[in-house]
């Protein structure tokens, strides 16, 4: 019996996979317990080729499809699916060999529960290199795991598809990922949103189920992600109106809240945005967790600036000049 289906999109990073499908093939629970589906967003098969590493004790299914994104490439993993569990892994994350036993684990205690398993994610430890770096991977920049309690349950804004285990059925129940998300933004917390409206399904943390994300932001890489998360919660507007309202209720008039934002904090957000760029230089220094959480929330305003812009469909590359002013 197949009881955990691996989801793996995979787009133009056959290095990375390469090396996630290396720490599944060292994996110390009962091959005949999971399946590997490695889906190239892409027609291009040679990325399928990084399989070669996997025993053959280790059932693997290689798809292509046409490029559409992540949404789309996961749904058609999950249709060839037969475990009766899944479990989402980004193709630039690194596991070891007791990931997957881990979910296995909690899974058994309750096969049928409404909950969906999410392990931890950090960053490789070569990764953090500055101060921004070392920012980001302590501080809820982007995440919130320096909040978040092992064996505490979260609502779906944690439906988070990376190192996340969840029953197949509850997920084809609902129709899974919802297409019409342009961009990888959203779409998995407005699984999470379905799920939990129709099967009262929470987000169960456990941190001892450890992986890696092989993913480095610089500031604008980091504010670029946000104006698209902005756009995508745009979007999510017309997508699912419901969902919309209740993850960014505090949208009233984003035109003028931008507007006010600016005019109030425009300044701030430059110099803040300077510490920023010269913490992301590669140093040995270190701030302190005060310092940290000082410089975080300056940023609040900036982020939130960044974030109404994408919703408005502003350019981003506009907005970026702009904070380069002084």
């Amino acid at each position: 019996m197949c009881e955990l289906s691996v989801i793996i999109p995979t787009y133009k990073r056959s290095d990375k996979l390469q090396t996630l499908l290396d720490g599944i093939a060292k994996t110390k629970c009962d091959h005949d317990a999971f399946e590997v589906i490695v889906v190239v967003d892409g027609e291009d098969e040679e990325p399928l080729k990084c399989a070669n590493s996997l025993p053959d004790t280790i059932r693997f299914k290689g798809l292509t499809k046409q490029h559409a994104g992540q949404a789309p490439a996961r749904n058609f993993a999950i249709e060839q699916a037969q475990g009766d569990w899944l479990v989402f892994f980004d193709d630039d994350a690194r596991v070891n060999d007791q990931t997957l036993i881990g979910h296995l684990n909690l899974i058994r205690k309750d096969p049928d529960a409404a909950l969906a398993y999410l392990g931890r994610v950090d960053w490789p430890g070569e990764l953090i290199d500055s101060p921004w770096r070392e920012m980001l991977a302590k501080t809820s920049m982007l995440f919130f795991w320096d909040r978040m309690k092992s064996g505490n349950q979260y609502g779906f804004r944690h439906f988070w598809t990376s190192n996340l285990s969840v029953k197949r059925e509850y997920v084809n129940s609902v129709g899974g990922f919802n297409e019409h998300f342009a961009s990888a933004m959203h779409e998995d917390i407005e699984l999470g949103w379905r799920l939990h409206e129709k099967h009262g399904l929470e987000v169960h943390v456990d941190k001892s189920i450890s992986s890696l994300h092989d993913h480095a932001l610089d500031p604008h890489d980091y504010l670029l992600r946000e104006h698209k998360s902005g756009r995508s919660a745009h979007a999510a507007k017309t997508i699912n109106p419901l969902f919309h309202d209740q993850i960014w209720k505090w949208i009233n008039k984003p035109k003028q809240q931008l507007d006010t934002l600016e005019s109030l904090f425009l300044p701030a957000a430059r110099d803040v945005l300077g510490v920023l760029q010269t913490w992301a230089q590669p140093s040995d220094f270190r701030p302190s967790r005060d310092e940290m959480h000082a410089t975080y929330l300056a940023h609040l305003p900036l982020k939130r600036m960044v974030f109404l812009q994408g919703y408005l469909d502003q350019p981003f590359d506009e907005m970026w000049d702009q904070l380069q002013l002084k």
